[in-house]
This record gives structure tokens, C-alpha cells and sequence, in this order.
């Protein structure tokens, strides 16, 4: 097996120059490196980096614990992750911990899986990563959920203590944001279909509506919050409730865009031209959104980019091992279409 010697010999240059080349770690001029990488391929040389690994104590590999691939969020992420690892040189390391039919819509009771998703990261230090990102399903605290580590952890979609890193989007301020279109284009009785009330993204978000409709002096009754449970047929359910308002709002705000979607078919059964007669928007952008007749209003979560910003954490952690714990919040945005 050829070495770093065999490779500085045929190109004419120190064991220095070579690893300079190999990692980067000094500019060298064309010539020299050109050298080198045709020695290299003469030579079929390849690096030693298990023996770097030891020598630095870091392998350069990162532990992706995913509840479930499948999740609306965690694909998007688990791609902005990989791509800004691999640019920088790391190798990225999966364990799904297949939770999507086990949770179905019932996020909150992820502590019920708490030993299935600490044995999961048992399994990637077992494999000597430098760090782990946990990505979520759901937006919610996952506090204590992982046991204490003396791996740097990220939490990405989801919240931790005050003494863990995480990466997120904020419920609130997004829902709030809404509100605010929907008044600017003339709707001041405006309808919610939340999800479930005991869930932290439902409450967060209908804190953002209460506080958007204080600020601009308007009452939101309490006959206008509907509770769904984030899945189509309650979109639909909770629609049908609402028309029996009255008065009527003018615009119904479901809190994901498949409610969105039951809400738009059950005012399209009932003859409702949207938005002639009633605006509807959604939350999530799912791919539907776009699909719907008409196309519906709806907000776009940040996911690829909390993907990236999760992967730039663990490795600044990695990096500078006494860095304090940090909460990164990623701004969403409204994708306008013609449902309002």
C-alpha cells in the first residue's frame, strides 16, 4: 500500500507538502499541488484517516437521529444537514427511529418512546460520532428526553432545556404574520381551526393570532377557535361548525394545510366561493397547497435552512468545546397563491 513518502519521492516534494495538499491546510502554488495530486493518482495513495481520526480524537462523523423519515419536516432537514456536513468534510451517519405510525398525530406523547430513542443515541456513539443532531417530526420542548452525554447535541425542529443547543422556527410570530395579511387585505372576523389544544405548537400559534388581533384593537371570540386534530376529515368537521356562526367570518385560518384542505372542500360543498366568499389559509406548505383549486395561501416552514444552521452548530461545538448553549430561531414566510 503506498504511502505518504512513496508520494513526496515521485513528486519531488517534503511529506509536509503532500498532507498540505491531502487536508487543504496551507495554499501551495498550482504547480506544486498539481504535482502532488498526479503522484498521488500514479501511486494509488489514499489517506490514513482512521489514523488521523485517533490522533485528532474525532472521526468526522455525525449522528442524524430522525423520529421517522417519513415526517412532513424531516427529510428537508436531514438534506440541509448532510450537504452542509459533507462541504465541510463529514460524513453523516442515520438512525430512524421509525416513530411517524407509533406517534400518528399525538406528537406530545414522544416520551412515551423515551428509552427507544436513547438507546438510538446509544447507537450512534457506539460508532464514535463527534456529535449528534436529533430531528424532530413536530415543533415542541423535548426536555430531558435524551439522557445526559458528553456528546455535543443539537436539537433541530424542536426545543430543549435552556442548557441544550437547538434549531427551530418560532409558531408564534409566523401565525401572528397572518393574521396581520389577512387585515391588511380587509378581514377582520377571521376563523381559526387549530389542532390539538394541548399541543405546544397549537398554543403557540394561537398566541400569535390572539396577540396580532389585540394589537389592531379586534376581538377574536372564543365561538371562532375550533379544535381539529391536524388530519383532513377534521378540517372539514371543524368548517361546518363554523358556518353555523353568526355572523360569518370572512376568513378561516386552519393551522396546517391538510385542515386547509377539508376546510376548502367543505365551503366548495356548500357553494362558498374561495376567496370570494370566504378566504382560507393554511400552515405547513405542504405540497398539496399548491395542488388545491384554488391554490392555497399558506406559510413556509424554514426547513432546509434549520437543517443547515443545525449542522453549523454541532460542528461549531465540535470545534470550540466550551461555546454556551444557543436557540436559533428561523423566520418562516407566507407563500401568497389565490385563496385570499
Amino acid at each position: 500500500m503506498a504511502t505518504i513518502r512513496d508520494v513526496a519521492q515521485l513528486a519531488g516534494v517534503s511529506t509536509a507538502t503532500v498532507s498540505h495538499v491531502v487536508n487543504g491546510t496551507k495554499k501551495l502554488s498550482p504547480e506544486t499541488t498539481e504535482r502532488v495530486l498526479r503522484a498521488i493518482s500514479q501511486v494509488s495513495y489514499t489517506p490514513n484517516t482512521l489514523a488521523k481520526s485517533l490522533r485528532l480524537g474525532q472521526t468526522h462523523t455525525i449522528g442524524v437521529l430522525v423520529e421517522d423519515i417519513r415526517g412532513l419536516p424531516v427529510a428537508a432537514i436531514v438534506s440541509g444537514i448532510s450537504e452542509t456536513l459533507s462541504r465541510s468534510g463529514y460524513k453523516t451517519i442515520f438512525h430512524d427511529l421509525h416513530l411517524l405510525e407509533k406517534l400518528y398525530n399525538q406528537y406530545e406523547q414522544i416520551g412515551t418512546y423515551r428509552q427507544r430513542i436513547n438507546d438510538g443515541a446509544a447507537l450512534l456513539k457506539s460508532s464514535n460520532v463527534d456529535g449528534i443532531i436529533y430531528v424532530a417530526m413536530h415543533d415542541r420542548h423535548l426536555d430531558y428526553l435524551l439522557n445526559p452525554m458528553d456528546t455535543p447535541l443539537v436539537y433541530a425542529y424542536s426545543h430543549g432545556t435552556e442548557k441544550d443547543t437547538c434549531v427551530t422556527y418560532s409558531n408564534r410570530d409566523s401565525a401572528a404574520d397572518m393574521i396581520r395579511y389577512l387585515l391588511n387585505r380587509g378581514h377582520e372576523r377571521i376563523a381559526v381551526i387549530a389542532g390539538h389544544p394541548h399541543s405546544y405548537p397549537t398554543a403557540q400559534r394561537l398566541l400569535g393570532i390572539q396577540t396580532a388581533m389585540q394589537q389592531a384593537g379586534l376581538p377574536l371570540s372564543s365561538e371562532y377557535i375550533r379544535y381539529g386534530d391536524w388530519e383532513y376529515e377534521s378540517g372539514r368537521e371543524q368548517t361546518r361548525a363554523i358556518l353555523r356562526l353568526d355572523p360569518l367570518p370572512t376568513a378561516i385560518f386552519a393551522m396546517n394545510d391538510l385542515m386547509a384542505a377539508g376546510c376548502m372542500a367543505t365551503l366548495q360543498e356548500q357553494g362558498l366561493r374561495i376567496p370570494g366568499d370566504m378566504a382560507v389559509v393554511g400552515f405547513d406548505n405542504r405540497e398539496i397547497a399548491s395542488y388545491l383549486q384554488p391554490p392555497l395561501t399558506t406559510i413556509a416552514l424554514p426547513t432546509p435552512e434549520i437543517g443547515v444552521r443545525a449542522a453549523a452548530l454541532i460542528m461549531d461545538m465540535i470545534g470550540s468545546p466550551a461555546v454556551p448553549p444557543r436557540r436559533e430561531i428561523i423566520h418562516c414566510s407566507i407563500v401568497e397563491r389565490a385563496s385570499v
